[in-house]
């Protein structure tokens, strides 16, 4: 495999690694992370690819924050230590410049009258996270009202974003990106939602009311910064890598999990189980809660897991579980989900003949070609990818 991955660093080192390789050093990752002493078999291991993979995962400040000052760091090979504090010295440093201007987009916004709320990594990074810096985001997700598109679009163009061509449409995608590199050449990326997430399935689960009546304040962005209460932030945790990554396993995703689930009380708890049976996802949050467990050993209520046990095991999100799923899958639940023909030959036609400008901006920008030709350009292109996983 190839490391990269649109939520981790990009390490600066890729290295190609099978299958099994990748395996066994994502696993001498979370032992290092999660045991007490050392593990035995330091010395033999290849430490550029523990380090790449690490990275890959989100994983380079947690691990240094875990062995950095413990009584056995003797124990562990000079270069695996030296390649932890490099890493964890350029999450932090990357983070004070992200933070700096996330300050700066959240005052923007309230300035404008925007109700901002911070969903996922940034959000979680100063909520549950011991230090910022160790969660690792190369974008920023923020969740707004529907009616404030415009105003926040108009925002970020003033503070010198610009916005990536994306398909209009009522119904083929409920967020926006905006992209921003500044004078010392880091890539600031914004995702701005209107909907908790673009599945039929998912997209009307939980509103912004919802979302911002149970909002937590984050002081250490700025005293107008919020982001989702810790039952909702689970909630999203546990749905976001199914609804949009199909139960990827990125470790940074479970140990985001991880530190949720030990942060809710009893009470907290109860209320994303409900939450999860109230949106037809439970088996999706146990999907999750389990892996969290078996990776980090996450404690987790019994009648939480019963809970949970108790969905069917055809609950129709749990085709967002599948190892194999296809984005024409994907489609054909949007199609079942919405109410009426009119929804849904809406949907298939923004699928399939999305909007003229989005066309030229994408597959012919500054060209005068006919727009037949560019859908079927499109089509020839691209009809495979929504064939496979």
């Amino acid at each position: 495999m190839r490391y990269s991955h649109p939520n981790a660093v990009t390490s600066t080192h890729p290295i190609a690694l099978d299958a099994e390789a990748t395996a066994h050093y994502r696993d001498l990752a979370v032992a290092l992370l999660s045991a007490p002493s050392a593990p035995p078999s330091l010395t033999s291991i290849d430490i550029p690819a523990l380090l790449a993979l690490a990275e890959q995962d989100g994983l380079l400040g947690l691990l240094f924050d875990a062995v950095n000052g413990r009584a056995d760091a003797d124990r562990f090979p000079l270069a695996l230590l030296d390649g932890l504090r490099a890493g964890a010295h350029r999450q932090a440093a990357r983070e004070l410049v992200q933070r700096v201007e996330l300050q700066r987009v959240i005052a923007a916004m309230h300035a404008r009258g925007v109700d901002v709320l911070l969903m996922k990594g940034a959000s979680l990074a100063f909520d549950v996270y011991p230090d910022p810096a160790w969660r690792v985001r190369s974008d920023v997700a923020l969740f707004i009202r529907a009616d404030d598109r415009t105003a926040a679009r108009a925002c970020f163009a003033d503070l010198g974003y610009a916005c990536e061509p994306e398909a209009s449409g009522r119904l083929i995608a409920y967020q926006f990106h905006c992209e921003r590199n500044d004078a010392g050449r880091v890539r600031h990326l914004f995702d701005v939602h209107w909907k908790i997430a673009n599945p039929q399935r998912f997209a009307e689960a939980v509103g912004f009311e919802e979302l911002a009546a149970a909002a937590v304040p984050l002081p250490r962005i700025g005293p107008d910064a919020r982001g989702l209460g810790r039952p909702h932030a689970l909630w999203l945790a546990c749905v976001h890598r199914a609804a949009h990554h199909y139960d990827q396993q990125t470790l940074v995703w479970l140990y985001d999990v991880h530190l949720l689930v030990r942060a809710l009380d009893a009470a907290g708890l109860h209320e994303f189980v409900a939450l999860a049976e109230r949106t037809g996802v439970r088996r999706i949050c146990l999907r999750a809660l389990v892996l969290a467990r078996e990776r980090f050993g996450t404690p987790i209520a019994a009648p939480a897991i019963a809970a949970l046990e108790a969905a069917p095991l055809d609950e129709p999100s749990a085709l967002f579980l599948g190892p194999r799923v296809r984005r024409v899958d994907v489609l054909l639940d949007d199609v079942r989900v919405l109410r009426g023909w009119s929804g849904r030959f809406t949907l298939l036609k923004e699928n399939l003949l999305p909007d003229a400008a989005y066309m030229r901006r994408t597959y012919a920008n500054g060209s005068s070609a006919p727009i037949g030709w560019l859908y079927l350009r499109r089509i020839a292109t691209g009809a495979s990818k929504w064939f496979r996983p």
